[in-house]
């Protein structure tokens, strides 16, 4: 059996040459459709800085069915939307999965899609290719393929979308927290939004509180706004109320978030040296002001950012004028600033809060 160096050398061969066949020829200058291969890469195309959506597609295999067919979403606020169709399966229902992306520039980029099982890793060997990875990050041994090509994107996936999440319900917008990713979805429908209605105001313990629930349904696009830069409308078809004592991770995140002070370990990539207290860059956040504040190196700073889900709102902070004696102090700090003012979104390893900007790494917390 060849060891897990020489499969990675071998898949990644054969699928780029695949990747190059199937983008050539979709370069006869007609129309782009979407699913159409791409042939090559605009401004604001290239992963993880994308401007607009990109697109993946291909057949995956399937233990109890003939393939997967496959088509992946990376939205720029680091959320996906994912649809697989299990192909010869004896009830082939199109399901849609969301969730949040992240890359991270290996010695080969990889792009992680977390779940509410376990991460779903993918290789990029090159610009319009994603290889399947096993649950260890290493490349799987099958004679099918496992890659998916990157294509012109559609404005969204039909099918059946499965989501567990956080329903709230107010006078003029009802909205859904996505447990695993923290996406928050504007919720419609018609006699299932009634119902849904209804089983809110049984199941709440006040105003604005939220009821957990898995939900089926429906994506909607949504007019207006840049590609990918508003979640679409969840329409609701059916739902199942969990019990009051459920939590999801969007609720936990808020909650860990929120419990004392953070110190910050590492900003876009690079790890921090050891610092004293005076210099430690740190963060705190108070939700029900909402309010966060820290040292940021030498000067202290407060802001108000909003949090919703997991996403945190660009939001400017006020920061004292102190000069620091240590030069490196006043550079990192102006970058942490940055950092924190450009928003995000959260999730937590373990104990380690992870702030990232769409599907890239910014900075990384521990406790104090």
């Amino acid at each position: 059996m060849r060891d897990g160096r020489q499969a990675w050398q071998g898949w990644s061969k054969l699928w780029m040459i695949a990747a190059f066949v199937a983008a050539c020829g979709a370069g006869d200058g007609t129309i782009a459709t979407p699913g159409t291969p791409l042939t090559r890469l605009e401004s604001g195309d290239s992963l993880p800085a994308i401007a607009r959506v990109a697109a993946y597609s291909g057949a995956l295999p399937c233990a109890k069915c003939s393939a997967i067919e496959t088509t992946l979403l990376l939205h720029p606020d680091g959320s996906y939307r994912m649809r697989e169709l299990h192909v010869g399966d004896d009830a082939p229902n199109v399901f849609v999965s969301v969730g949040r992306w992240s890359y991270r520039a290996d010695s080969v980029p990889r792009v992680t899609l977390f779940t509410a099982g376990t991460p779903r890793q993918f290789a990029l060997p090159d610009a319009l290719t994603l290889i399947a990875l096993d649950s260890s990050g290493k490349a799987i041994e099958s004679n099918e393929p496992q890659t998916l090509t990157r294509v012109v994107a559609p404005s969204t996936l039909d099918g059946v979308v499965r989501v567990r999440g956080e329903f709230r319900y107010f006078a003029d917008a009802s909205t859904l927290v996505e447990c695993t990713g923290g996406t928050l979805f504007p919720v419609a429908g018609d006699s299932a939004m009634v119902r849904l209605q209804r089983a809110y105001r049984e199941n709440v313990l006040g105003a604005g509180a939220s009821v957990i629930l898995q939900m089926m349904g429906r994506l909607q696009p949504r007019p207006g706004g840049k590609s990918g830069s508003r979640p679409e409308t969840l329409v609701v078809d059916s739902f199942t109320v969990e019990p009051p004592r459920s939590t999801c991770e969007a609720t936990r995140v808020r909650a860990t978030a929120a419990i004392g002070d953070w110190q910050l370990r590492s900003l876009d990539g690079t790890a921090l040296p050891e610092l004293t207290r005076e210099l430690q860059p740190t963060l705190r956040f108070v939700l029900n002001e909402p309010m966060m504040a820290g040292n940021a190196g030498c000067n202290r700073f407060t802001g108000r950012p909003v949090l919703r889900g997991l996403d945190l709102s660009p939001s400017a902070l006020a920061i004292t004028r102190r000069i620091c004696a240590d030069s490196l102090a006043n550079q990192r700090e102006t970058r942490y600033a940055r950092v924190l003012e450009s928003g995000g979104w959260f999730r937590l390893e373990d104990t380690t809060l992870i702030l990232s900007s769409g599907g890239v790494e910014r900075a990384r917390f521990s406790p104090r």
